[in-house]
């Protein structure tokens, strides 16, 4: 292990350790302390160490303050991986079902929003402002790939007619986004959204909140990217309304609540909109499938796709009574 490694540059003696997902909580002779490692090339990772820096330095008090190495490095290389070292914090992940803690992650996000503008990076890079377009149109493209893949296999399996029953719904949903993309200003509005400098979280998953006693902790910056606020907001609210919550007073109720922090046009809430209509679970789990093939069994596949297409009835329910509401900001 790289254990060794990190006593010599923390100044510590590690008695014990356990492993959690991509962290080790190390019991030290001087305290708990999180070592968060991850697998990215230095010019992402400092990316990463410069987000939370510069959130730290403007008095941001939803993260964890990172502990400088004895030569007063913030980080240090392990293997194949880079590493940063924080408190071990003893906290409960949020539940976006308590509408309280819901309330709690959405102010703690905006004041990321908020505390973040005016960041500036030396090189181009993470940079999506005016990308959504783009990045949307490649992920329609790339549903025809996946489709031509699973048509070309002689023995289908299950998971391979769901996907196939259910394509044609997905695929026209993709190509209605990308038109109502087209007429909503987005690239307009982003011109002015860009001038802010804002940094986006970009992983708004409830795990990636922790509520202590007294605080709430925002961790795992590891996808942080430059855009508009309105990304995080846009995950957040497909966030908590998949998978069988598609209701208007929910998406009204943390527009409001974000809107308290800061304001959302009529303009805005349409480029939401349009966001929210990619089919972008139907996609993922495409991706993971076909393309990616990631090691799960046949079970867990079909568990996630029959998961996606059993919610797409009330979803696309949802997007027509949104776009009645909204879509005449256009």
């Amino acid at each position: 292990m790289f254990f060794d490694e990190v006593e010599k540059a923390y100044g510590f003696k590690i008695l014990s350790y356990e492993k959690i997902k991509n962290i080790y909580k190390l019991n030290t002779d001087k305290g708990l302390y999180c070592l968060k490692t991850s697998k990215y090339d230095l010019k992402q990772y400092n990316f990463i160490i410069s987000v939370m820096l510069y959130l730290i330095n403007k008095g941001y008090e939803h993260i964890l303050p990172i502990y400088k190495t004895k030569d007063g490095e913030l980080f240090i290389s392990l293997n194949d991986a880079y590493a940063y070292l924080t408190d071990f914090i003893e906290a409960k992940e949020a539940d976006f079902k308590d509408l309280t803690e819901l309330k709690m992650c959405i102010e703690a996000i905006a004041r990321l929003h908020i505390l973040s503008r005016g960041f500036k990076y030396d090189i181009r890079i993470r940079d999506y402002y005016g990308k959504w377009i783009e990045k949307f149109r490649k992920r329609s493209s790339e549903l025809l790939y996946f489709r031509a893949i699973c048509e070309a296999k002689e023995d289908k399996t299950e998971f391979d007619e769901i996907f196939l029953k259910y394509f044609d719904m997905h695929y026209k949903q993709s190509l209605k986004c990308l038109r109502d993309f087209e007429k909503s200003g987005y690239l307009k509005i982003m011109e002015s959204h860009k001038k802010l400098h804002e940094v986006c979280h970009h992983d708004t998953a409830n795990h990636n909140f922790l509520i202590t006693n007294d605080n709430l902790i925002i961790i795992d910056y590891d996808y942080a990217i430059m855009d508009t606020h309105l990304h995080d907001l846009s995950s957040i609210l497909i966030r908590n309304l998949r998978y069988g919550n598609w209701d208007i007073k929910l998406f009204n109720f943390i527009l409001n609540e974000y809107g308290r922090y800061i304001p959302v046009s009529l303009e805005e809430v349409n480029l939401i909109f349009c966001f929210m209509e990619f089919p972008q679970d139907f996609w993922q789990v495409g991706l993971q499938y076909y393309v990616e093939k990631q090691p799960w069994t046949e079970d867990n596949f079909l568990k996630r796709l029959n998961r996606v297409v059993s919610d797409s009835e009330n979803r696309f329910k949802f997007l027509d009574e949104l776009e009645g509401l909204y879509g005449k900001y256009r």
